[in-house]
């Protein structure tokens, strides 16, 4: 049998190891939430269980220090928080393990290039396949047109975006002074903008908006991204808005069933539009579940293939 100090020892070990779970859990719930399924609900479970049983340990310590007496409590305690610790504790590292997306590296994963026309646009409607295709390899890169001036906080809404593809782990960023709400002006500024950007970051995908869209500056990046394009062997991939209408009609799918967290969770960088009805988890995930079912998944996000050019 051990030493009564060495028990001692053993319990004060475990409870700082409890609270630096905690501490370390909380510091790092950002990359939790990018790297795990379940993300939201295994911080809570870490949380609770790690504070409930430091707490355990510290009251098993605090009787040993001040009390001069073995009780029942004592007896307890110390098999509850030396014993059942360790197999929660390590409970908890196998649920973690198991919740880790686990994605296999693709050969010779190409570039991304991926267009919006504000700041959230390219979040809400391709967060979970861009998260995707970044853990395959992919090489990323992010350009929107506005700093989205007419639908909320021009001061922060830029920042926000840069959130998003920090959060996403997209290699850069561009966030353009365009007009908001008057890009269909622009049309061919912007295709020279993004000339210049398709030869800097030569994409073999780039991701668009959709021409079947009632926002007009949407219809105008689509129209942008097609001249732009014109002379050049890329995929073209057209995506979902809030603002689609009935005749987009997708005919390629991205399965992002282990990206539906991750998703919501990059969308919710975008806090000034947090009131926003297609910002709640709820329109995400029911959306993801509906292009899921067309893709006989159990989520997805949906294309219009305005160019499809195979990598053989």
């Amino acid at each position: 049998m051990p030493s009564p100090d060495i028990s001692l020892l053993g319990h004060i070990v475990t409870t700082l190891s409890f609270f630096g779970i905690v501490i370390y859990t909380f510091l790092r719930q950002k990359n939790l939430q990018r790297t795990t399924r379940y993300s939201a609900a295994l911080f809570y479970v870490i949380i609770g269980i790690g504070l409930i049983f430091a707490v355990v340990n510290l009251i098993y310590v605090a009787h040993e220090i001040f009390s001069e007496h073995e009780s029942q409590l004592t007896s307890d305690l110390d098999w509850i928080a030396q014993y059942f610790g360790i197999f929660v504790l390590s409970t908890l590292i196998l649920i973690l393990s198991a919740s880790k997306i686990i994605i296999r590296p693709k050969y010779l994963a190409g570039r991304v290039l991926a267009i919006g026309a504000h700041p959230d646009d390219i979040e809400v409607a391709v967060g979970g396949s861009l998260a995707k295709m970044r853990d395959v390899g992919y090489t990323i890169h992010e350009i929107v047109m506005t700093r989205g001036e007419k639908g909320g906080n021009v001061n922060t809404r830029p920042g926000e975006a840069r959130n998003g593809a920090e959060f996403l782990g997209l290699e850069g960023l561009q966030v353009l002074d365009f007009a908001d709400t008057c890009l269909s002006a622009e049309v061919i500024n912007i295709a020279n903008v993004l000339e210049e950007t398709i030869a800097k970051t030569r994409p073999d995908i780039i991701f668009t908006h959709s021409k079947n869209d009632l926002h007009q500056d949407h219809r105008a990046v689509y129209e942008a991204t097609m001249q732009a394009t014109r002379d050049t062997r890329t995929t073209i991939l057209c995506y979902e808005s809030p603002s689609s209408t009935q005749d987009f009609y997708p005919t390629y799918f991205i399965d992002v069933g282990k990206y539906v967290d991750v998703k919501i969770r990059a969308i919710r960088e975008h806090w000034n539009q947090r009131k926003k009805p297609y910002m709640k988890p709820e329109v995400i995930q029911g959306k993801l579940a509906f292009r899921g079912s067309q893709a006989k998944v159990n989520y997805a996000e949906g294309f219009e293939v305005a160019r499809m050019v195979s990598a053989i």
